[in-house]
């Protein structure tokens, strides 16, 4: 597959505004570990091959076992995650989805049983930024830098 285009050449002022979204979330106060399992988990949903390689090691980076990483994608089923992590995840999965357009109010009742209201602020301006980034990425067939 060949690129379309490339956002940073092109639109550098937009790339440049997108990273500022990113260096806000990461300062954000949130663990980077489970920031990093939120944007791995969503670029899989979005089938963002250039996202996921880019959040793999950093998952690792940040703390995130093998176990975790590979289990991602099935995480309902792994005993691999805790409540919070857990929380989070099914948070990003119905932001990133809107099913019926809504997020249910059963996730929210979970997300805030394990976060403030402004971690869940600053946990959904995350899933915001990655779906983003999966778009533009996707869009542009940007390929994943192995």
């Amino acid at each position: 597959m060949e690129q379309r285009f490339d956002i940073g050449k092109l639109i550098p002022d937009g790339y440049k505004a997108m990273f500022g979204l990113h260096s806000y979330v990461q300062n954000a106060g949130l663990d980077l570990g489970l920031l990093e399992l939120v944007r791995l988990r969503v670029s899989q949903i979005n089938g963002c091959a250039f996202c996921i390689a880019m959040h793999v090691p950093l998952a690792r980076k940040y703390g995130l076992s093998e176990n975790q990483i590979h289990l991602a994608a099935t995480w309902k089923e792994a005993p691999v995650f805790d409540a919070r992590q857990r929380a989070a995840l099914a948070w990003a999965e119905a932001v990133t989805a809107l099913s019926g357009q809504e997020v249910p109010d059963a996730v929210y009742d979970q997300v805030k049983a394990h976060f403030s209201q402004q971690e869940i602020a600053n946990l959904t301006l995350c899933i915001a930024e990655i779906n983003s980034w999966n778009r533009l990425m996707v869009a542009s067939r940007t390929p994943p830098l192995l």
